[in-house]
């Protein structure tokens, strides 16, 4: 049961989905990418996410902690652009582990999320009603617009560095996982601007944390497993 019966809604849309030339291995992609966050997040999961329509999905979540884990984890699997909606509501109908069995305002809001970022042609917007929402919005959007200008090489040791626990030793194993010096792991975090992303993560989810809980306290965080 989520806090005050409120739910999150995250939908998604993949970019220029008519003009994918690999289309069978996106959609592979796409697949491994939900059953990975699935798993990963199960214990924070109402509905699990599923493709819609070929080329959407969608999922909910009782608890907004693990909302970036989940971008990354969708950003490194899909491996091809996409908008993001996220609302923050309640919803009219019983729970279901079926996102398509339900509807509500977290749903409404999520899909005019949806809609938003599609015309404006960024990748992320934030419904909650809250005062916060252009903050998160335009916080979150440049931190996308950072990430999807990172090269595969940057992408793959950024990634690998965040998933071993993002401290020395996640360094120590980086250079013997790819073969490189530890000088070149500080050098492409640097220039990836990982440190900075991690920061803005940071106060985005004490941001959203304390609006969710009414509280003004520091989150926990959820661990992937």
């Amino acid at each position: 049961m989520s806090l005050h019966n409120k739910y999150i809604v995250l939908t998604g849309d993949l970019k220029a989905s008519r003009k994918i030339k690999e289309r069978e291995k996106i959609q592979e992609n796409f697949k491994v990418a939900l059953e990975k966050v699935n798993e990963s997040f199960k214990e924070a999961i109402v509905a699990r996410f599923i493709i819609i329509g070929g080329d959407s999905f969608q999922g909910m979540l009782s608890s907004p902690l693990p909302i970036f884990d989940i971008y990354y984890e969708l950003f490194d699997n899909i491996s091809y652009p996409f908008y993001l909606g996220v609302g923050i509501g309640s919803i009219s109908t019983k729970l279901s582990k079926n996102v398509g069995e339900m509807d509500g305002e977290a749903f409404y809001k999520a899909g005019e999320a949806l809609e938003k970022v599609k015309k404006k042609g960024t990748w992320i917007s934030f419904r909650s009603g809250w005062e916060i929402d252009a903050i998160v919005t335009a916080s979150w959007n440049l931190m996308a617009d950072v990430m999807w200008r990172w090269s595969e090489r940057q992408k793959e040791i950024i990634m690998y560095y965040r998933r071993h626990g993002e401290n020395r030793d996640a360094i120590e194993e980086a250079t013997k996982n790819f073969g490189v010096t530890d000088k070149n792991i500080y050098k492409i975090l640097r220039r990836g601007r990982y440190h900075l992303l991690k920061e803005v993560e940071s106060a985005l989810k004490n941001l959203i944390n304390q609006k969710w809980l009414n509280k003004k306290i520091k989150p926990d965080t959820v661990e992937k497993r």
